[in-house]
Order: structure tokens, then C-alpha cells, then sequence
């Protein structure tokens, strides 16, 4: 009976965990829907617990609550999850890219932009030159910078056009 509740206790919180870790976004389906405008890791479990009990599968499938763009196509912000999974695991890497303004880690995360070659130049030299921002202390989290380096593609003229793909 022990080992049962255990088990009980693993299979509904162990889903959520995710979520503690979770940068900005715990994708779509009711929780997100619910928990709308909250902040923090509270908010974050609750949604994650909620999507997964109210079958955010369905919803990802069928394109519901949040699940799809504007042209009907379903999505789950695959991009932005493998460009944050990505910066997570190459951090200092990306870092030292972003310095020099060139190199393979900065140019994954132009691809996972879904930047085209013609204005990789412009995103490098932009995040050279805002390096200090992008990494403004020494506790800086990928959360925090990949949230700077969307407000400075924002309001750059050409990379503008590549902040959500």
C-alpha cells in the first residue's frame, strides 16, 4: 500500500517538475489559459499540472486554446523550447559566440530564430554590441537574456521580423 501511494505521489507531481525549471512559458492548453498573466514558479506549476491533467495533448493536436497561429497551422512554441533547450545546454558557449560576434553556437541560435543568411551579419554584430546587455550580470539566466536579445531584435529595424518564429 506504501509503495502504491508512492507511486500515486510520483505520477502527479514528477509531470510538473518541468515546470519549477521552466523559463516564461509552460506551453499551451488550460492551465496557460487559467493561469494567464501570473508570474512565478507557482503559477508556472499549476499550469503545468493543469495542462497535463486537462489533456494539453488534446489541445496541441486539435490546435485549442493557444495551439495554433494565426494561419491554423498547430504549434507548441517548438522553436522557442529547442532555442531555449539549446542555450540552456551551450550557456558560456554562446556567450563567447555572442562576444566575438561570430561563431557555430551563435549561428544555431540564428537558425532556431529562424534567421536567413542574408541577416545572420546583422544578428551577430547586434549581439556583439550589446553584449553587455545580453549578459548584464554574473547570475544571468538564459531566461533573461534570450528575453534582452528579443527586446533588441524588437527594435531593430531588419531583425524585428524574427522575434516569435
Amino acid at each position: 500500500m506504501k509503495n502504491l501511494i508512492i507511486l500515486g505521489l510520483l505520477l502527479a507531481f514528477v509531470p510538473t517538475g518541468a515546470a519549477l525549471a521552466a523559463d516564461p512559458d509552460v506551453g499551451c492548453g488550460v492551465g496557460t489559459q487559467i493561469m494567464e498573466g501570473q508570474e512565478g514558479r507557482p503559477a508556472k506549476l499549476l499550469a503545468s499540472f493543469t495542462n497535463g491533467l486537462l489533456f494539453q495533448s488534446v489541445s496541441i493536436t486539435f490546435g485549442l486554446l493557444n495551439c495554433k497561429d494565426v494561419d491554423g497551422k498547430v504549434i507548441a512554441n517548438i522553436n522557442e523550447q529547442k532555442l531555449r533547450h539549446y542555450a540552456s545546454q551551450n550557456f558560456d558557449r554562446l556567450a563567447e559566440d555572442m562576444a566575438r560576434g561570430e561563431g557555430e553556437h551563435l549561428d544555431v541560435v540564428a537558425h532556431l530564430r529562424q534567421i536567413p543568411e542574408s541577416d545572420r551579419a546583422a544578428f551577430a554584430t547586434l549581439t556583439q554590441r550589446n553584449f553587455e546587455t545580453l549578459y548584464s550580470h554574473d547570475q544571468v539566466t538564459v531566461g533573461e537574456m534570450l528575453t534582452a536579445l528579443d527586446q533588441l531584435m524588437a527594435k531593430d529595424a531588419v531583425l524585428s521580423a524574427y522575434i516569435g518564429s
